[in-house]
């Protein structure tokens, strides 16, 4: 099962690879892509930064769709309209590096982790084709619910709150629990696209129906990197909802962010980092709903 991850992960980065190395010349031959790309020149180094930090704490549990979507709006670095799509398209390849690399931890059952999985890619497959068609005040609109979303999901993770308190022993599910993740899975998969992150959910889902943590790290961490490397990811690329430049600074720094994490970091307390990038989230929530009913367009948005 390892060997099939890795197989998927390196596969799933070359195609969003080739399809960027194809769509962004075309992009910057476009007046908008253009007028994009030379925006983004002065924001390029705190874009890096960004893909740095969010994908080396996403090794740790933490997620970086969280401190990713919430750096772009705080740093107007990244148009309103082109977040979702510049996180999903950016991270993809770094969340494969990640899979790739921690691939060796795979102990869950192999149908268990290829149902989640499937089901997870569908979702986000359904979700980027109408996330894509939103115009900015529509993304405004999605983003600040994802952002309050993640923001509550990240609080309940850090006190343990109801099932993101609960673990099992269990390296698979069967039967009816079974249906039910891949259902909740679909779901998850669907608001990936808006920036909710999928590990939270995912570990108290699976860890609530019986799973231990250590047969659910396979599943986030192929789910997550595989739903946008085969689902929305290449949605958002063909589309060109994407910052150009900003992709390209998250995949170089996102990938820097997990060869940190993986060869100089064994251990990282987490958990107060968590409750403030919780509390960052919710507030940048708070923002997409604000500029949403002002009904405007802001600055580099």
């Amino acid at each position: 099962m390892a060997t099939v991850l890795k197989v998927l992960a390196a596969l799933g980065a070359v195609l969003n690879l080739f399809l960027l190395i194809r769509k962004i010349p075309q992009m910057r031959a476009d007046e908008d892509g253009a007028e994009k790309w030379n925006e983004s020149k002065k924001y390029a180094p705190y874009n890096t930064i960004v893909g740095v930090v969010a994908n080396f704490l996403d090794v740790f549990g933490i997620g970086s769709f969280a401190t990713t979507s919430s750096a772009f709006k705080l740093g107007k670095s990244v148009r309103d309209g082109d977040i979702a799509g510049t996180m999903i398209a950016g991270d993809t390849v770094p969340m494969c590096l990640e899979a790739f690399l921690f691939a060796k931890l795979a102990g869950v059952d192999g149908l268990t982790l290829g149902v989640l999985i499937v089901a997870a890619v569908a979702g986000s497959l359904i979700g980027s084709s109408l996330i894509t068609k939103l115009n900015i005040q529509g993304m405004r609109l999605m983003l600040g619910v994802g952002m309050i979303i993640l923001g509550i999901m990240m609080a309940l993770r850090v006190f343990a709150v109801g099932p993101f308190g609960l673990t099992g022993d269990g390296t698979a599910l069967s039967g009816g629990r079974l249906i039910i993740a891949a259902v909740v899975m679909f779901f998850l998969g669907i608001l990936m696209n808006i920036g909710v992150g999928l590990y939270a959910p995912c570990m108290a889902l699976c860890c609530g129906l019986g799973m231990s943590v250590t047969a659910t790290l396979p599943v986030v961490m192929g789910a997550s990197a595989l739903l946008m490397a085969f689902g929305n990811g290449p949605q958002f690329i063909r589309a060109g909802k994407f910052d150009p430049l900003a992709v390209i600074t998250q995949i170089i720094g996102g990938a820097v962010g997990v060869l940190i994490a993986y060869f100089f970091v064994k251990t990282l307390d987490v958990k107060y980092i968590t409750m403030v990038i919780a509390a960052v989230v919710l507030v940048t929530g708070f923002m997409f709903f604000r500029d949403y009913s002002n009904g405007k367009p802001k600055r580099r948005a």
